[in-house]
């Protein structure tokens, strides 16, 4: 079996959320006959034509189909790493979370207003606007006031702005700046300041919350940026809303992030590739294995289809054995006429 991982960055220590594939990787060679392979989607050539000549090249070779691909780019997937993965999905194979829950996800606004057609509980938001009309966002948001970039990631490109004057300055800042990037503003959830849950995912079960901290006065919690975690219970009222915002965003495998606040938790954000460095030794869990046999499962069910039960919960459509296998043809008919030419 053949497993990709779409990764953006090079696979060595020290570059963020390169350990989780090498993570995979180890847990890859305990399996039988199972083949790991990295690929960075920004690096794959794609030939698309009418005639149905469908190839892609990588590295110089044309690239057989996979048996299922797992995105770990998340927010920073970029265009052409979305057409890369569409262009797999109309091949026939399939995903452990497909390109546009992938696309949903990245973008934190979308994400909340999912959730929030929903009725699932999250933090008052705007869509952030230059020069801001600051009387309007006291009026409806207030301070303290949380600004965060559309598609920041690991707690990057998010700040808190205790009050009016504070914000006011950022605001400056960015409009001097010329800051092209898109905004939003949030409303400031004082009882999480600095500690948050994530809830991990996989397959439409929890198997596991850790409780981050900052340890200092920052309000950021992320473990990437010195946050402390431990493992946390997994109560009903957790597994209730992750499961819920897991169905209605359709992630197969995630990271969900709960803040703390006086009705119990409200929904930060969602990730479709989530770290777990930091899980796996402070919850006892082995979320390596946990990705890895999901992928398997995914390509190993006849007609690629995971289970009619977990199709419907999340909503998503059956991929085609007869189509795959054809694909699978032409394109080991492309590399022929390649190695021949």
């Amino acid at each position: 079996m053949k497993i990709w991982l779409f990764f953006h960055g090079p696979v060595e220590a020290g570059y963020p959320e390169a350990a989780e594939i090498l993570r995979i990787i180890e847990e890859s060679k305990r399996e039988r006959n199972v083949e790991v392979e990295v690929l960075n989607p920004d690096n794959i050539d794609l030939l698309v034509d009418a005639a149905g000549e469908w190839k892609a090249m990588y590295e110089g070779r044309v690239l057989p189909l996979p048996d299922v691909i797992v995105p770990r780019t998340g927010t920073e997937t970029t265009y052409a790493g979305y057409s890369v993965m569409r262009f797999y999905e109309r091949m026939g194979v399939p995903f452990l979370n497909t390109p546009r829950v992938v696309e949903t996800v990245a973008d934190k606004l979308h994400t909340l207003q999912v959730l929030a057609a929903e009725n699932i509980p999250c933090p008052r938001t705007m869509l952030g606007k230059f020069p801001p009309d600051l009387d309007m966002i006291e009026q409806n948001i207030g301070f303290p006031i949380v600004i965060k970039t559309l598609k920041g990631t690991r707690g990057g490109g998010v700040f808190l702005s205790e009050t009016r004057d504070q914000f006011k300055d950022l605001a400056d800042l960015l409009v001097e700046a010329n800051s092209g990037a898109h905004i939003i503003f949030q409303k400031y959830i004082s009882r999480s300041h600095g500690r948050d849950l994530r809830v991990f995912v996989v397959e439409g079960k929890v198997l596991a919350v850790m409780e981050r901290n900052s340890g200092n006065t920052s309000f950021k919690s992320n473990i990437s940026r010195g946050g402390q975690g431990k493992a946390h219970p997994i109560t009903p009222e957790i597994k209730s809303l992750a499961l819920k915002v897991a169905k209605h965003l359709r992630l197969e495998v995630t990271g969900i992030d709960l803040l703390f606040d006086d009705d119990g938790f409200t929904v930060c954000e969602a990730n479709s590739s989530p770290g777990f460095s930091g899980l796996e030794p402070s919850c006892g869990v082995n979320a390596a294995q946990a990705i890895l046999q999901a992928a398997m499962r995914k390509a190993m069910k006849a007609d690629n289809v995971i289970s009619n039960g977990l199709l419907s919960w999340l909503g998503l459509p059956a991929f085609g054995k007869k189509a795959k296998a054809q694909k699978q043809a032409d394109v080991q008919q492309a590399a022929s006429e390649t190695i021949a030419a």
